[in-house]
Formats: C-alpha cells, sequence, structure tokens
C-alpha cells in the first residue's frame, strides 16, 4: 500500500485557524446582544456562537484528514 502525502491538506498554524474560524463565526451568526433582553436569550446567543465555532473548528480538522 503506497501514500500519496501530495493529497494530504495541511491545517493551517493555530493563530491562523482560530482567526477563520472566528472570522467565519461573526458573519455567519447574530452579532447584536441588547441590554433588555432576557438572561435566557442572552445565554441562548452566546451557546449559539459556541457551537458553531465548535462546528468550524470539527469541520477543518476533518476536511485536512
Amino acid at each position: 500500500m503506497s501514500y500519496n502525502f501530495k493529497n494530504i491538506k495541511t491545517i493551517p498554524p493555530a493563530s491562523d485557524l482560530i482567526n477563520i474560524v472566528l472570522s467565519k463565526t461573526q458573519r455567519k451568526t447574530p452579532t447584536v446582544v441588547h441590554p433588555g433582553y432576557a438572561i435566557s436569550r442572552i445565554r441562548s446567543f452566546y451557546m449559539r456562537k459556541i457551537k458553531f465555532c465548535q462546528d468550524t473548528i470539527s469541520e477543518k480538522i476533518a476536511d485536512s484528514l
């Protein structure tokens, strides 16, 4: 069995990966929380962002395998 190492994608360095993921998160999720929002709405706002980041990082790493 032989491997073709030229077809393996590289994972960007950590700082670049973070910048890519945060940029995509900023573009694809809501960005404004108003002072009058209920705490549950604020919590769900940030959890949505965290889950989106998690999924995006997993996707980037899986693409390189």
